[in-house]
C-alpha cells in the first residue's frame, strides 16, 4: 500500500464517540501508527496520559464536535481533555483535525505552529455527514411519535446542507414538507423540492398544523412566542449544535415534546461516519503534503 509522506503517518485519536473508535481502527488498517486517548469504552491500546499520546503524533484527530461545555467532547467521562492542555502538548508543525474549531482556538494553534483543519468547512465531508444525520432524525421521529411519519405535515427550519438532505428524505416518505429559512438564497433553492417555503416571520401561521418540526438552524428560531402556536402532540426534533434552536424552558412550561439530538452520526452510523472522516484526512494529506 502506498503511504502518504513520512510526516503524515503518526496519529493521535482523541475523545469523541464511537466514530473515533472506528476511525482509529480504520487508520491502523491503512498501516498508520495510531495512539489513542479518552475514547469511549477505552481499551488496552490507550496511552496512559494525554501527553504520552501526543508526544510523537504528527496528526491529532479530535472529535465532532470539537468542544462541548468547554472541554474536548468525549463520551469517556473518566478522561477529561481540556482544550488548553491539548494545545500545550501538541507538537509545533502538527495538524489538528476536528469539527467546529472556535476561531480563537484556531488562532492560538496557529501561533504555536499547529495547522487546524475543520471537517465542517470541507463541503464534501459536511454533505456526506448529513446522510447519517437525516437517517438518524427520521429514526427518532418514528420511534418517539405515536403517529405515522408517512403522509404527515413536516416543517424543516434551515435549508443548509443538513436541511436539504432531510427534505429529500421526508419527500420519499410522502410527507408534505414546509421549509423556513431566513436567507432568500436558501428559500429559492428550497422551492425546487419543498411543498411550501416560508420566511421565519411566517412561522406562526403554519406551526399549528405541523405534526413534526425539524430544526437545523444554529440559532434560536423557536422562541417562546412561536412555541405558543405549537400543538401539544407535535414532535420537535432539534438537530442543531448546542445550545440549539429551541427555547427549552418555554417548551418545558408548555409540556411540548422536544428532542435535542446533536451527534446523530455517532449514534446511528458511527462506522460509516468514521469512513467519511478517514477519507477526509487522507484527501487533505494527498492535496496538501
Amino acid at each position: 500500500m502506498k503511504r502518504l509522506k513520512s510526516h503524515f503517518y503518526r496519529f493521535a485519536v482523541l475523545g469523541g464517540d464511537m466514530r473515533q473508535v472506528y476511525l482509529a481502527e480504520l487508520l491502523e488498517e491503512k498501516e498508520y501508527q495510531v495512539q489513542r486517548y479518552g475514547l469511549t469504552g477505552g481499551n488496552e491500546k490507550e496511552s496512559c496520559s494525554l501527553e504520552a499520546c501526543l508526544k510523537m503524533a504528527q496528526v491529532v484527530v479530535a472529535p465532532i464536535p470539537f468542544l462541548r461545555e468547554g472541554v474536548v467532547f468525549s463520551k469517556n467521562t473518566e478522561k477529561k481533555i481540556l482544550p488548553q492542555e491539548l494545545l500545550l502538548h501538541t507538537r509545533p508543525g502538527s495538524i489538528l483535525f476536528a469539527g467546529g474549531i472556535p476561531k480563537e482556538y484556531e488562532k492560538q494553534a496557529k501561533e504555536k505552529g499547529i495547522i487546524c483543519v475543520d471537517y465542517l468547512k470541507d463541503g464534501y465531508t459536511a454533505v456526506k455527514n448529513t446522510i447519517a444525520t437525516a437517517e438518524g432524525s427520521l429514526a427518532e421521529a418514528i420511534i418517539r411519535s405515536s403517529g405515522n411519519l408517512t403522509g404527515s405535515n413536516c416543517l424543516v427550519i434551515g435549508y443548509g446542507k443538513c436541511g436539504s438532505t432531510l427534505v429529500s428524505y421526508l419527500k420519499k416518505f410522502s410527507c408534505t414538507v414546509f421549509v423556513a429559512d431566513k436567507e432568500e438564497k436558501q428559500r429559492i433553492k428550497a422551492q425546487l423540492f419543498a411543498d411550501r417555503v416560508l420566511e421565519n416571520a411566517e412561522l406562526p401561521q403554519y406551526l399549528e398544523n405541523m405534526q413534526y418540526i425539524f430544526n437545523t438552524a444554529p440559532a434560536l428560531v423557536l422562541c417562546r412566542a412561536f412555541l405558543e402556536y405549537v400543538p401539544g402532540d407535535t414532535l420537535i426534533l432539534d438537530l442543531a449544535s448546542a445550545p440549539g434552536g429551541v427555547d427549552y424552558e418555554a417548551a418545558k412550561q408548555r409540556q411540548l415534546q422536544v428532542l435535542q439530538l446533536p451527534g446523530l452520526p455517532g449514534r446511528y452510523a458511527p462506522y460509516a461516519s468514521a469512513k467519511i472522516l478517514a477519507e477526509a484526512i487522507e484527501r487533505y494529506g494527498k492535496q496538501n503534503l
